[in-house]
């Protein structure tokens, strides 16, 4: 599979002439005009992962593709779009769509404010390859070592030390940094170097990735 990284903590997977797009979002970029869109995934409600005019822009050039969300982010979707294919997601289910299947995993965003929940949030892995959390340090239990993990680098409910501390526990074979729209260009040289120092302790590959760079996983 080819991973691209979109903005913030926006992915697109490519598989077999489809894409798997996961919490597209625009700030200071431009999303591109994708086509051959089986599915988007949406993570949780929040607005730097759920923006329902970037979710119809896609919809309108690929009016096929389904999408996924927890239950308070999909109520958010129908309300904005209407007649959208959304289907609610929670953890456990399990699915194929357009060549991908994916496992679906966790319940909660991670806390802000302690004790308090403030919202529905959905992991999900990839064709066992790629780990994707969400707003979270959850994990699915995999038989096996996880391959690809999406890391949340910053974000108001986390430290660095925990970020480092869950690329400990889940001993990746790569990671890819994201939720990082929130940093400037030295904010991103030093958590950028943190967190290969946790890579390191595992022998884990740290490819942090610009907008629109591709990998393949």
């Amino acid at each position: 599979m080819k991973l691209t990284k979109l903005e913030h903590s926006g992915i697109v997977l490519e598989k077999d002439g489809k894409r798997l797009v996961f919490d597209p979002v625009e700030f200071a970029e431009t999303l591109p005009e994708f086509n051959s869109v089986a599915a988007i995934v949406i993570t949780h409600v929040h607005s730097d992962h759920l923006q329902p005019e970037q979710i119809s822009a896609i919809l309108d050039r690929n009016p096929e593709a389904k999408i996924f969300a927890p239950e308070d982010a999909a109520m958010v979707i129908l309300n904005a779009l209407g007649a959208a294919d959304v289907t609610t997601v929670v953890g456990g289910d399990k699915l194929t769509v357009g060549g991908f299947e994916m496992e679906f995993f966790g319940k909660d965003h991670a806390s802000v404010v302690a004790g308090k929940v403030p919202c529905q949030n959905i992991g999900v892995v990839v064709g066992g390859k790629l780990t994707n959390p969400g707003d979270s340090f959850d994990l699915l239990e995999m038989n096996g070592t996880v391959e690809t993990l999406l890391v949340p680098e910053v974000a108001p409910w986390s430290k660095m030390s925990e970020t480092m501390e869950f690329v400990k526990i889940a001993k990746p074979q790569i990671v890819i940094p994201v939720h990082n729209g929130l940093l400037s260009e030295m904010g991103q040289t030093i958590y950028n170097n943190l967190l290969r120092g946790a890579c390191e302790e595992v022998n884990a590959k740290f490819i942090p990735l610009g907008v629109d760079e591709s990998i393949e996983i």
